[in-house]
């Protein structure tokens, strides 16, 4: 991985100096009364946590409850040399129980940060902006964020508890900004989803959050973060045996590698100097008081008894490709995002003004095109739009002599296609990219 040595829009240093922060939330499966101590006692060792950083992480995050600090100091010690940073969640803590984290942390090679309990309620928030203060005013050198709600439906019961009587997100958002004022703006939205009997992806959303989180992130010069699912569930469901996505049964499929690159790099396109994986550790599901599981997690990159998983590989790999691109993206300034074939609410369509390219033409399913600067050099970047399927555009550069392609160029999908029909087009796989540099 290159290190970059572009500035960071940011008053305090990112947890990951010089490189794209790559971070495993839940890196041991959480604490629950239910869950075996010893299975859960077992998963603190220094080979869990290299083990993360063979994955392709540079950052976790540990939150523990009021009284089980000792499990914040158990990572401390076991990870010290693992070559991760670790972030601390306040999670339920209240502004002594934090100071003391503070004052025991703030000096610690290892710390990368504090965050904030995660999509606070709205009526929380004055109680957090007093933590929030009182860390930012014990440790000035780390950042302090808090990752935000977005996916609710306006008017409804959840949009109240997180919105208040706010209006609309991006009035959400001025509010939080005016309170806050955030050193890193992040959010979570997953756009893939089982819904009766198939999968959808919700592209319009997707984008239009990371159009949204772009914008105020650049108005307030400041990073941003984005997450991605890793851990696949099945809602509203009992018993365990019945908790398979079906017809009857909705959730989170597992993740294939072309979704989590598409979410990834499409978020990287956009400027995000954070992806954030929920959650590297398999959760104990829990019953409510009916004895129905709200969210029936089926796997993770690792499971209940410790073992990789296929998901493990595929983050791997992704995490591989975000590395290999390093130079690109961290503290990259956004010049232009545009979308081409498909575009949606709150993007920019594809024209001739957005220079360098000449000609490009694209399948049903589109793409997103981006123009980035770092330090002295630009880059274009094309994102498939289809985290599912192979697409073929037809690109051509205004000075193809100026331009050199970065990144590998995908394979057909079907060696055996006649030539004639493939002759001038380039395909990107699954969620894939092409990255070209201007010389």
């Amino acid at each position: 991985m290159i290190i970059s040595t572009s500035s960071y829009p940011s008053p305090v240093a990112p947890p990951t100096p010089g490189a794209i922060t790559i971070l495993a939330k839940s890196p041991v499966t959480p604490y629950n009364r239910d869950y075996p101590t010893d299975k859960y006692e077992a998963q603190f060792t220094s080979a869990r946590f290299k083990e993360i950083f063979q994955c392709g992480f540079n950052a976790i995050s540990i939150a523990a409850e009021k009284e089980r600090d000792l499990d914040i100091a158990k990572t401390f010690e076991r990870a010290e040399d693992s070559g991760l940073k670790i972030i601390i969640c306040q999670q339920d803590k209240d502004e002594m129980q934090m100071s003391n984290l503070v004052n025991k942390y703030k000096d610690n090679p290892l710390l990368g940060g504090y965050e904030m309990m995660d999509e606070p309620l709205f009526e929380k928030l004055s109680w957090l902006k007093a933590i929030h203060d009182k860390i930012r005013e014990l440790d000035p050198k780390h950042l302090v964020y808090t990752n935000l709600a977005v996916d609710m439906t306006p008017s409804s019961s959840e949009w109240k508890d997180h919105l208040g009587d706010i209006g609309t997100l991006e009035e959400y958002l001025d509010y939080f900004q005016n309170m806050f004022h955030p050193v890193l703006w992040s959010y979570d939205f997953y756009p893939v989803r089982y819904y009766n009997g198939r999968t959808i992806v919700r592209t319009s959303d997707f984008y239009k959050f990371l159009q949204m989180f772009h914008d105020k992130a650049k108005k307030a010069n400041r990073p941003f973060w984005t997450y991605s699912l890793c851990m696949p569930y099945v809602e509203k469901c009992y018993p365990a045996s019945a908790c398979v996505l079906g017809p009857d049964k909705n959730g989170r499929p597992i993740p294939t590698e072309g979704e989590l690159r598409w979410e990834a790099f499409s978020a990287l396109a956009y400027g995000a100097q954070g992806i954030v994986y929920w959650s590297y550790s398999q959760r104990y599901s829990i019953k409510n008081s009916n004895g129905v599981y709200g969210e029936y997690y089926t796997s993770a990159p690792i499971d209940l008894q410790g073992n990789k998983t296929e998901i493990w590989y595929r983050v791997q790999t992704v995490n591989s490709e975000i590395k290999m691109f390093n130079h690109v993206f961290y503290g990259c300034e956004v010049i232009d995002v545009r979308h081409a074939g498909t575009t949606y609410p709150g993007t920019k369509p594809f024209s001739s003004t957005f220079g360098f390219i000449k000609t490009l033409e694209t399948e049903a399913q589109g793409v997103m095109v981006s123009h980035l600067k770092n330090g002295d050099n630009d880059f274009i970047v094309i994102v498939n739009h289809d985290p599912f399927n192979f697409q073929k555009i037809k690109l051509e550069f205004s000075d193809p002599n100026s331009i050199i392609g970065i990144s590998p160029v995908s394979p057909k999908p079907n060696p055996d296609e006649d030539d004639s029909e493939t002759t001038g087009y380039t395909y990107l796989q699954p969620g894939g990219y092409l990255i070209f540099k201007v010389m």
